[in-house]
């Protein structure tokens, strides 16, 4: 009998569902970061937001003034937004952005700086759910050939 006794607990004390099992904490909440972005009132192109994408269409640019510049210039303020799931509204983040892929015909500069294929910090202190203003110039010299231009930026947000 007091084989069959310690049996039976062996047994209680291995199966699944006991009560130390039920005693788990509960999941974290959700606790990631994304990116939104908002559109300005700028009248250089317009952008699409599109959740965590945006297209940036600058539609016709033109060289203005002067034959003796070597490249046409075009700037777009545009906003980001970095949310927390759930919608709380709490801390700060780091923003970096880089250069995904380019076909090389133009350069592209985020708020004065040279965006390349290496990650740039764009904000190291992002506050969640704020707005803030970013400018992306770009320049493309006058010896390319008229069409379009393909540039991915991918942007990142990561917790400090």
């Amino acid at each position: 009998m007091k084989h069959a006794l310690a049996l039976l607990l062996t047994i209680a004390i291995a199966l699944p569902g006991t009560a130390a099992e039920r005693r788990r904490a509960a999941a974290p909440p959700d606790d990631s970061l994304t990116i939104t972005f908002v559109e300005s009132d700028s009248n250089q192109g317009s952008m699409l937001p599109a959740g965590s994408d945006a297209w940036l269409d600058l539609k016709s640019v033109t060289r203005m003034g002067s034959t003796k510049e070597k490249s046409i210039r075009t700037r777009h303020r545009f906003g980001v937004r970095v949310v927390r799931a759930g919608g709380a509204a709490w801390g700060t983040a780091v923003l970096t952005a880089m250069l995904d892929s380019y076909d090389g015909r133009a350069t592209y500069r985020l708020d004065g700086r040279p965006l390349t294929t290496a990650p740039l910090v764009v904000d190291a202190h992002a506050a969640v759910g704020t707005v803030v203003f970013h400018t992306l110039d770009v320049e493309v010299p006058v010896s390319v050939p008229e069409g379009p231009l393909a540039a991915s930026i991918n942007w990142q947000v990561t917790t400090e």
